[in-house]
């Protein structure tokens, strides 16, 4: 027990270092490209903080574990959407940008509808892992032609004397990123072994803490860009981690093997991801803000999101991990 609280804590802290690096060294890279932190946010720390799910996921998925691997797709990005948007915006009201809420949150509530639409015959086979890689594509390329626009308009700041060039500020955000991936595995494992010793039934860890254990990474990075003001690499950053898992990681775990979508999740699960998205587009177009008491409104979405997969008094199947 006492390993176990030592190896939780210890994730923990490693996390909150891991995430102090790499928010430090988003601003500095991005001047020194002559773009906006959205641009490295979208292109790098999204992507490599959604490590933990492609490879709980892809794992799942190659030994035949169509529901875990789902799973954890579906409720992480549930839990990166509703709960750690509303951690941040408790901490501080997210102000968000046009660029934000037309692309972003357009691009990460299409991502769900479209598995929503390929999972609807109850398989995501090959054919449809393909689909889901492709349909990411136009987003990069939407996201670099804007850097391309604004790297030609801003004139990259040269690197003063002293100060550490632009790969080293990589190298640390990579240190940083891999500290978040194994802080958050060891944060996991050292958890998981507490809540058995407690006596938590496995259900409960895996809707709890599993989904919200491979979530850690995005969680650490947006509440640290929130507590330093930037509102836009925290939204962002969900945004954009939550439609690269969509995408990219749920199109890999197809690849590796079908995978069997059960009802629960067409019937529920990707529909109320949907509405999430709905309704937060919705809270944040209103004054471009998202407010402390809308933040209560979706944890209250969350619990809800938790509450339906522990009963089955909705009358919906539970196969979320």
């Amino acid at each position: 027990m006492a390993l176990s609280l030592l190896l939780f804590l210890g994730g923990l802290a490693v996390l909150l270092v891991g995430a102090e690096l790499v928010t430090r060294q988003i601003g500095p890279v991005a001047r020194r490209l002559g773009v906006n932190e959205l641009v490295i946010t979208v292109l790098g720390v999204s992507v490599l903080s959604s490590l933990p799910e492609l490879m709980v996921s892809a794992v799942a998925a190659s030994r035949g574990q169509s529901d875990l691997s789902l799973g954890n797709i579906v409720g992480s990005n549930f839990v990166t959407l509703t709960f750690v948007t509303a951690v941040c915006a408790l901490v501080r009201p997210i102000e968000t940008t046009a660029q934000i809420k037309d692309r972003e949150s357009s691009w990460m509530i299409l991502s769900t509808a479209l598995v929503l639409v390929l999972g609807h015959d109850g398989v995501l086979g090959r054919v449809d892992g393909i689909v889901l890689i492709v349909a990411y594509l136009p987003y990069i390329f939407s996201v670099i032609r804007g850097a391309i626009r604004e790297s030609a308009s801003v004139r990259p700041e040269p690197t003063p004397i002293g100060a550490f060039p632009a790969w080293a500020r990589f190298g640390l955000m990579g240190l940083g990123l891999a500290a978040i991936i194994f802080g958050a595995d060891w944060a996991v494992s050292g958890g998981q072994a507490l809540g058995e010793a407690a006596g938590i039934p496995p259900l409960a860890l895996g809707v709890v803490l599993f989904a919200l254990g491979t979530s850690l990474p995005e969680l650490s990075i947006a509440l640290s860009a929130t507590l330093k003001g930037k509102s836009e690499v925290s939204i962002g950053e969900v945004y954009a981690s939550n439609t690269f898992t969509m995408m990219v990681v749920l199109g890999i775990c197809a690849l590796v093997r079908p995978l069997e979508v059960s009802e629960s999740i067409t019937s529920f699960a990707l529909p109320f991801l949907v509405l999430a998205g709905v309704i937060i587009q919705g809270l944040i177009t209103t004054g471009m803000k998202l407010k402390r008491w809308e933040a209560v409104a979706l944890l209250a979405l969350y619990g809800f999101f938790v509450y339906a997969n522990f009963t089955d008094v909705l009358g919906w199947t539970r196969s979320l991990p």
